[in-house]
């Protein structure tokens, strides 16, 4: 009876930590789940210049946030290489308290063709026309 107790005994004492360490694997994944989750409710936003702007849809290429008019000019694009000698409008150069750069830089955008680049102002989306990077001088306010 005393050896039945001895290994009744070890078995708690070796299955509980498994146990244990497997509930807490679970935790961690409903957490992770949440963050997922979390992030794809982030940046809706209304349309943008002209009624174009992301209307539903998952891709990344397709600007969500609000049109701001800036000294950007409008350059067609079928590829994002097209942008390469693009970079962001001189009046945004130098960012404000309570605004960031997303991290795409300039890029072409799929619905309207053009090269724009996107960032945060107070939470909020915006996006507007690249500059060209040929003459380009920072606009200091």
């Amino acid at each position: 009876m005393n050896k039945l107790l001895i290994i009744f005994g070890l078995v708690i004492l070796l299955v509980t930590p498994l146990r244990a360490e497997d509930d807490s694997m679970m935790d961690k994944s409903d957490s992770m789940d949440e963050d997922f989750e979390s992030e794809d409710e982030g940046e809706g936003g209304e349309g943008g210049e002209g009624g174009e702007g992301g209307e539903g849809g998952d891709d990344e290429y397709i600007t969500k946030g609000q049109f701001v008019e800036t000294d950007g000019k409008k350059k067609q694009c079928n590829s994002h290489e097209a942008c390469y000698d693009q970079r962001e409008p001189q009046s945004w150069c130098i960012l404000k308290n309570g605004q960031s750069w997303t991290n795409k830089g300039c890029f072409c955008e799929e619905k309207m063709k053009s090269c724009v680049i996107e960032r945060k102002n107070n939470g909020k989306l915006e996006y507007s026309y690249c500059a060209p990077q040929k003459g380009w001088q920072c606009s200091y306010d």
